[in-house]
Parts: structure tokens; sequence; C-alpha cells
């Protein structure tokens, strides 16, 4: 998987498990887990989840643009 946001690269390989995606954002790793509702959480951003590692991205970019 892979996008663009802006002007953010964000992609998504198949982590260590088969169901356990990574997700990068510029080249850089974000810490993501699925809690027990199904939604994907990211480090600094558990208030928000998100039903895919995508959506999940697109949030951390805003988040950033925003200059929060």
């Amino acid at each position: 998987m892979a996008a663009r946001s802006g002007d953010a690269q964000v992609s998504g390989e198949r982590g260590a498990t088969a169901d356990e995606p990574e997700l990068t954002i510029d080249g850089k790793r974000v810490f993501m887990v699925r809690n027990s509702a199904g939604a994907y959480i990211a480090s600094g951003f558990a208030f928000d989840p998100q039903p895919s590692p995508l959506d999940l991205a697109k949030k951390i970019i805003d988040y950033q643009e925003a200059g929060r």
C-alpha cells in the first residue's frame, strides 16, 4: 500500500507476521497497534483510532500539517 497526502509519502508493508501491517510516513516507521475494537492507533494518536492504517496515516499527516 502506498499513498501520497500533501507532500508526505505514506507506505505500508507486511510486518513481521502476515496480519501485522507496518506503516511508514516519509520513510519513518510509525508504531501502531490494533485496539480491542479492531481499530488502529499509533503512539501519540491513541485518542483518535482509525479503521485502517491508511486512514490513520492521513490523520497523523493532517495533525502534523496543522502544527500540533
